[in-house]
Parts: structure tokens; C-alpha cells; sequence
């Protein structure tokens, strides 16, 4: 839901004014200490709105770039448009289009080349990072989209060279953005910015119809009438670019081998820096794009601007917390810096310093914070200037014309307590504070205010001037986080600070996006070493020997190129080279203990044979599975109520965001405690990803209704852990949370027996103990199993029986 209608909330503000006032006398420069995080993006939509010129806002990270763009968007009025422009950086490390995070990139591209042909958001927002980095100059760029019409006409092979021209790849399915397929009349094309690919079918040379389509699936999914396309690479290429590019990168090969020969660098190091950085001459001097190629945006673009050339003269500049936006974008580079510098150390690359005769900022290649305050300075004393910061930390080389200092703070957190927020919110209207609550749950707001006898008012009555502005309103809408401004007296609260932090919430609240993912391939990678043993789906288990590089033919009348392969040993000296991008077909062996695997010779049938065991085993297993679901399936389990206001409360009481695996994990054991037949659930999650608190949930559900849970682990001292956590998770609430161990004294046991037989236990919490034949539960209702696996077989018997009378949840990590 939309906010704007708020935003005159400021009226009573005078930093607001005073801010206006000094932007519009033309000081250059203005700085407000003091204005808190929550209320930073309804001062830039208010000024948005005031002023018509864009903003430039630009913030310390990626993740605070995003949530200030979120506010904006449902603070500002529809009209307003709001972009987020995300950094470049880290393609100077990729050397693979598997590494390339094309889609971002795309996002980026898109952006840059609207700018160029003056098509400026209202707001710009992006981070540190972005600003201080080079980028071609706009007119490089300005010219360097195309849009495909239905209705128009259109060559399939000029369109296929256009791609290339634009750095797009031809494969067999356009899969992942920045790629192409082609077969017969019809061309896919997945745009380096979309997320989703675009299917275009010609009836002879007219475009008949365009289709996205699902990139997994392949299905079309409705039709569209254009779509435009952007190049999948920032850097451009021109004929003079291409040869002064390539004799450039030559040149500097030649000096940095003469300069190791000097250093006595063996020859074979020699050899391989030479073979690497040879391959990226051929390239420029053909005019190939390639994973990495930014890394020779200096010699292909040695006039490089940055982002702020980018925007109108007029554009207005806010640093968000200018001190951090400095030091982020420094270390942003260092990193960057470090790793190119110790690539270039072993042989990989030559590193690409900036034109000497480049009059504005250094690309962002080798340079320290010299650098970075370069391209602030260029910022800051181009275009008038807003600094915004909590305490008074600006920047060394500006002196605020207009310093302004204000008192204001997050609003409080109350965490479902009801009675201090009901205290507060009725102090805050007897000193004449103007109170907006702002909740996706205003009927559950309204109830509490009701219950404790709040009145609440029309959000247009905190408009009026002096004591009629006074009171209580209730808005529909999802925000992140609240604040106070005692000297415009006002306070602001969200979900957030009544219900607990609801702020990831609140994110996926407002944005629906599904981010294409590609990537998981490359963290698999991570996760293994040189060493380590893995399964091959076709070829078994071998032992991971690191990553080579083998040069393979790039096609008719190009020379070959380097492509990385996971290098693979098996037995008798045999080897199978895996490229990276069909990672997905390895996978880390995991043992059931610590002896090494049997590693067995290519092509031989000890792998087939070792499969088809597994096989039978499955269907064994499988059967037993049949037989004891076909048993739970003909009993009539215990179905629980719908979550009480007791549930609810619980679960507000969460100190944390939770994930969205979290909440769809939640969701699905409530749904199973719902249902009228025993619940047998898995829950699969890496230590610290919170399967101990889905676990609490569905323990409190059950003992809530009068029903006990036992909660099963294999060692003592997890089960002393779980017996903590429960106890003080459940603190506030009047059940009775026990354990049974070996911690416990044999005086202690027999009391905790007895008060299982007549429910005077709620949560029982012990290790193999619990399942003795002494122990019995009045009404067992939920037992939770933490790694199952851990447990001995007569134990698992046991555990198999319950599964067919009461609900088991079970909780692993592997």
C-alpha cells in the first residue's frame, strides 16, 4: 500500500524546512546530523516530491541500497520512479561466463544506457562502490540498444550478429541471461536485464509473435508486444578501440616478462602468464567479448567518466552516512585490488593501469584511497550536496554551507508486549505528540488500543496545526522500521517495534521479484578441496585433484581458448576432466564413516553394479515406507485448532528475522498438526539455521492444546542444550518444561516419571532414556527427533512404532 499521503507528516519538521530552504538558496553543500536511519528515506521522498530534478542517493552496501529503495518506493506517489543501480566490481574476477553474474550486470547495463539517452529516474539510488568506479563515457554507450516489435520485420542473421556484436552467447537454450538459441524461424534470447527469456517465432520476415517463456520449463507464458535488448558487457568496441587495445595489452605482456625474466622467474611461470594474457590479445584485436574483458576498460575506454557524469547537471547528490559511503568504498576496492594483485603475482594476468593522459578519475584499477577520494571529490563538487549522518561525521574536503542538527531516534521496541506499548502510545498523546502506527495488522493494533481504552483518530487529524493534531492513527501499510522527531513532534511506529523485527518481512512483502539464480554450481565448488573424494553421476567415485586449465578449439578461424576443468582421479592412474559448467553432475562424497571410499577404474562395471545395490536396497526401503504409511494413512490422528492468540504471541516473541525457508517450513508442520492422521515430517537444515525454533513452534502448538511432546536427542549434552532453549523460550508462558538424562539424579528421574503419568510435564527433553519401557506419557501428543540417524536400531524400532500413533517431527543436518 502506498504512503505518500503521509509525507506531510514533516510538515511540522524545521529541519525539513530549513533543508528546503538551503537547497533552494543554491548552497552547495548542506549537512543534517542527528536525522535516524527510519526516517532518512521520508526526508529524500519529501524533497522528491518538493524539487523537480533527480537524486542521486547513494548509501554504503548493496543490502542498504535495496531497503532504501523499498521505503521510497511505497513512500513516494506513484508517479515517482525509483531505481536501485548495483556495482560492478566483481566482474573484474570473473574468468568464466559461469562466473559472471550476467543478470546483474544486465540490470546495470540497462540502467547506464537509459541514462545516456537522458532517461533519469526520479531516484537513483546505489551504492559506494558504484559511484567510485569508472564506466565508459555515455556517449559510448548512448546508442547501444535495439527493440524487437511484433509486426516489424526482421532478419534472423542480422540479429544473430547483433547479439554477438552486444556480448550475448550462443547456445543450445537460452537458459541464463546474456544467451541466444536459434533453431529454424525461431530465436530465443534471454535479455542480459530480464528475468525471463523471450521466445520471437517470424512468419517469413515478420515478427508473428514474442513469448517469454519459463527458462527451466521451456513453456511459453503469455505474449507481449516488444522488448528491448542491451548488451550483456558495459565495455564497447570501435575499430580505433580494438587495435589500440590490443597492441596496448601487448605491450604491457612485454614488459612484465621482461621484467620478471630480470627477476630470474622461471620459465614455465613465464610460459603461462604468456599463454593466459596472449589469449586476451587475440581477443581484443578480434573484437570477442569475454568473462573479464573489464578488466581492460582502460585501454578500451582511456576518457572513462563515473556514474555522476551520468545524470543531469541539476541532479541533487545525498550521501547516506558520507563517512561510511568513504571507508565501504575503499575497502570495496581493496578487496577487489588484492586479489587482482595476487593473480597477477602468480602468472594469471597483467594488471591494467589508467591512461596517464586521462584527465578525469582512474578506472577502478590499482589505486588506494587516492582514488576513491577522487571520484568523491568529482562528485561532491560538481553538483549541490545533501550529507546525511547520525553523528557528526562529513567528509575531509567538504564544508557544509548549511549545517543543521536535529534530535531524533528509533522509535521504541515493545515485542508483543501489549502493556508498555499501550503506556507509551497514551504518555505520547497527553504531551502532544502526533503518533502514526503503521501495520500490515492494524485489526490486531485496534484490539490492543481497545482493550486498554486508546482512542484512535483519522490520519488526516495529525495534519491539523497545534493540539487538534494531536492523537493515535492506524495506517495500512508495511514499513521497516519506526522513529521519533521530538522537535516535529512526531512519532512513527511499524510492526517491527509492536510485533517484534519484521523487516525481511517486510521486504518480501514489497517485492514479489524472483531473482534468477544461477550460482549454486560455483558454491558446490567451494565446498570441496583438492583431495576430497566426490561421486561422478555416470563415472562414480573418484578423488578431486584441483582445478587445470586446458585449452580447447573456440570454433572456425579462432585460436583456442583456456576452459577450467575439475580434474578427477581414479583407479589406475586414470583421470576425467569435468568442466565447470557441468559441476552439477559431481557431488561431494559423504560416508557414513571416516574409511576412505573404493575407487574403481574408468568404464569398469563395479560402479553400475554398486548402483544397482543401492537400488535394491531403496525398494526395500521403500516398501517398509508403503507398509508403515499405509498403516498411518488408515488411523485417525489427533487434528489441532488453528493458531490461538497464545500461538501468536509465542511467535512474535522471536528475537530474529526469520527465513523464508523458516517460514515455509513453519507453515507446513502447522498445516500437518492440522490435519486429521499422524504428522511424519523431515526437517533439513545446516547448524544455526534455526530448525531448533520450527521445532519450538510446533512443541508449543501441541502442549498449548493440553497434549504432551517429547523431545528426543542422541547426547546428553545436546539434550542439556534443548532442555536450556525450551526453558527460556517458553519462560513466559505456563508450561512446564522437564528433562530426563544422565544429568539427572535417580531421585530426580522418578519424579519426572510420575508427573509424565498424570500431564504435570508438558515438554519432556532427553536423550535414548525417553524411551525406555518406564517412561509414560498421560496423552503424548508430538515427539521430536533431533538426528535420527545417531540413534541405534532398537531405538529406531521404537521410534518406527510411535510413527504410527502420534506425530514426529524430525530435525537433521546432513
Amino acid at each position: 500500500m502506498n504512503l505518500a499521503h503521509l509525507l506531510p507528516l514533516l510538515r511540522s519538521w524545521p529541519t525539513r524546512d530549513a533543508t528546503r530552504n538551503a537547497l533552494a538558496a543554491g548552497d552547495e553543500s548542506v549537512q543534517i546530523e542527528g536525522i535516524p536511519t527510519a526516517a532518512r528515506p521520508w526526508l529524500v521522498a519529501d524533497l522528491s516530491v518538493a524539487q523537480n530534478r533527480p537524486v542521486l542517493l547513494v548509501t554504503w552496501s548493496a543490502a542498504e541500497a535495496e531497503s532504501l529503495a523499498g521505503e521510497l518506493k511505497v513512500l513516494l506517489p506513484p508517479e515517482k520512479t525509483v531505481a536501485t543501480l548495483p556495482d560492478s566490481l566483481s566482474l573484474l574476477l570473473d574468468d568464466s561466463e559461469s562466473e559472471r553474474d550476467v543478470s546483474r550486470a544486465g540490470r546495470r547495463m540497462a540502467l547506464l544506457v537509459g541514462l545516456s539517452n537522458g532517461i533519469c529516474p526520479d531516484i537513483l539510488v546505489t551504492t559506494a562502490a558504484a559511484l567510485c568506479q569508472a564506466v565508459p563515457p555515455p556517449d559510448a554507450i548512448q546508442k547501444r540498444t535495439l527493440t524487437v516489435k511484433v509486426g516489424e520485420s526482421l532478419a534472423l542473421d542480422t540479429l544473430s550478429l547483433r547479439l554477438t556484436a552486444f556480448g550475448y552467447a550462443r547456445e543450445d537454450l537460452a537458459n541464463r541471461p546474456g544467451t541466444f538459441a536459434r533453431r529454424g524461424d525461431i530465436l530465443d534470447v534471454f535479455p542480459a536485464h530480464a528475468e525471463r527469456p523471450v521466445r520471437i517465432d517470424l512468419f517469413g520476415d515478420e515478427v508473428e509473435t514474442l513469448r517469454p517463456f519459463d527458462p527451466e520449463t521451456q513453456r511459453s507464458e503469455g505474449k507481449i508486444e516488444a522488448f528491448s535488448l542491451f548488451p550483456a558487457h558495459e565495455v564497447a568496441y570501435t575499430r580505433e578501440s580494438r587495435e589500440s587495445a590490443s597492441e596496448a595489452l601487448k605491450a604491457l605482456l612485454a614488459a612484465e616478462v621482461k621484467r620478471r625474466e630480470n627477476q630470474g622467474e622461471d620459465a614455465e611461470r613465464l610460459e603461462k602468464l604468456q599463454d593466459a594474457v596472449g589469449v586476451d590479445v587475440s581477443r581484443l584485436s578480434q573484437g570477442a567479448y569475454f568473462a573479464g574483458i573489464e578488466r581492460y576498460l582502460p585501454l578500451l575506454h582511456p576518457d572513462a567518466v563515473s556514474l555522476a557524469d551520468y545524470l543531469p547537471e541539476n541532479a541533487l547528490l545525498i550521501l547516506d552516512e558520507p563517512s561510511q559511503v568513504r571507508s565501504h568504498a575503499e575497502r570495496e576496492r581493496e578487496v577487489v585490488e588484492t586479489s587482482l594483485r595476487s593473480r597477477a603475482e602468480r602468472g594469471e594476468l597483467v594488471l591494467v593501469t589508467p591512461s596517464p593522459n586521462n584527465g578525469g578519475p582512474n578506472p577502478p584499477m590499482i589505486g588506494g584511497q587516492g582514488v576513491t577520494d577522487d571520484y568523491l571529490k568529482a562528485a561532491t563538487q560538481s553538483r549541490q550536496t545533501l550529507l546525511l549522518a547520525l553523528l557528526d561525521r562529513g567528509l575531509p574536503w567538504v564544508a557544509p554551507k548549511t549545517y543543521l542538527k536535529t534530535e531524533g531516534a528509533p522509535a521504541e521496541r515493545f515485542a508483543s508486549r501489549p502493556g508498555p506499548l499501550a503506556e507509551a502510545l497514551d504518555t505520547y498523546v497527553k504531551n502532544g505528540v502526533r503518533v502514526a502506527v503503521i501495520s500490515a495488522q492494524t485489526p490486531r493494533v485496534r484490539g490492543i488500543m481497545a482493550e486498554r481504552g486508546a482512542t484512535e483518530v483519522p490520519v488526516e487529524t495529525l495534519l491539523k496545526p497545534g493540539v487538534a493534531g494531536r492523537g493515535i492513527a492506524l495506517v495500512p501499510g508495511v514499513l521497516q522500521a519506526g522513529f521519533r522527531l521530538p522537535d516535529a513532534g512526531l512519532v512513527v511506529f511499524t510492526d517491527a517495534e509492536i510485533f517484534g523485527d519484521g523487516r525481511e518481512e517486510a521486504k518480501r512483502k514489497r517485492s514479489g521479484r524472483r531473482e534468477f539464480r544461477e550460482g549454486m554450481r560455483l558454491t558446490s565448488l567451494l565446498d570441496i578441496k583438492p583431495g576430497d573424494y566426490v561421486v561422478h553421476i555416470n563415472h562414480g567415485i573418484g578423488q578431486y585433484l584441483g582445478l587445470v586449465r586446458r585449452s580447447v578449439p573456440a570454433g572456425v578461424g579462432l585460436p583456442p581458448v583456456d576452459r577450467e576443468y575439475l580434474q578427477v582421479a581414479y583407479d589406475g592412474k586414470d583421470k576425467l576432466f569435468v568442466p565447470v559448467d557441468q559441476l552439477d553432475r559431481v557431488q561431494k562424497y559423504i560416508g557414513s564413516d571416516s574409511a576412505s571410499p573404493t575407487v574403481h577404474k574408468l568404464g569398469s562395471q563395479e560402479w553400475l553394479k554398486a548402483t544397482a545395490r543401492a537400488h535394491r536396497q531403496a525398494k526395500e526401503i521403500a516398501n517398509e515406507l508403503i507398509a508403515l504409511y499405509a498403516a498411518r494413512q488408515s488411523l485417525t490422528g489427533y487434528a489441532y485448532s488453528p493458531d490461538t492468540p497464545w500461538v501468536r504471541e509465542m511467535e512474535d516473541s522471536f528475537a530474529y528475522v526469520e527465513t523464508p525457508d523458516q517460514l515455509a517450513a513453519i507453515e507446513d508442520v502447522k498445516k500437518d498438526l492440522e490435519a486429521p492422521r499422524p504428522m511424519d515430517r523431515l526437517i533439513c537444515g545446516d547448524v544455526g539455521y534455526g530448525k531448533t525454533e520450527v521445532a519450538m513452534r510446533a512443541a508449543f502448538k501441541v502442549a498449548s492444546e493440553g497434549r504432551q511432546v517429547a523431545v528426543l536427542c542422541p547426547t546428553t549434552v545436546l539434550a542439556a542444550q534443548h532442555y536450556q532453549s525450551f526453558c527460556e523460550r517458553l519462560g513466559a508462558f505456563p508450561l512446564r518444561v522437564d528433562q530426563l538424562s544422565r544429568f539427572r539424579s535417580a531421585k530426580e528421574q522418578a519424579r519426572t516419571l510420575l508427573e509424565l503419568k498424570v500431564a504435570g510435564v508438558d515438554i519432556l527433553v532427553g536423550t535414548h532414556r525417553v524411551l525406555s519401557k518406564d517412561v509414560e506419557f498421560k496423552d503424548l501428543g508430538l515427539v521430536i527427533v533431533d538426528e535420527e540417524q545417531r540413534f541405534g536400531v532398537v531405538h529406531k524400532e521404537r521410534l518406527k512404532q510411535l510413527r504410527q500413533t502420534v506425530d514426529v517431527l524430525t530435525l537433521t543436518a546432513t
